[in-house]
């Protein structure tokens, strides 16, 4: 529904990666892991990944490394 109200949808993301609908679907839904669609989805609602899916991925500020 964030999606809708930003005026994109999964697929408008799956588009912009060169990816499929399903991929895009399945890290929105926890059953896949992929930093750059998690981070696509949250930047298209004004979030973070670490947001969306607390521990799942972690916070990406400058000056820290991902573990």
């Amino acid at each position: 529904m964030r999606l809708q109200l930003a005026n994109s949808s999964f697929n408008e993301i799956a588009r912009e990666l060169g990816l499929s609908h399903s991929t895009v679907l399945d890290v929105s839904n926890s059953r896949g892991v992929s930093m750059k669609v998690a981070q696509a989805i949250a930047e298209k609602i004004g979030s973070s990944p670490d947001e969306l899916w607390p521990g799942k991925y972690p916070s990406t500020k400058k000056g820290q490394a991902m573990s």
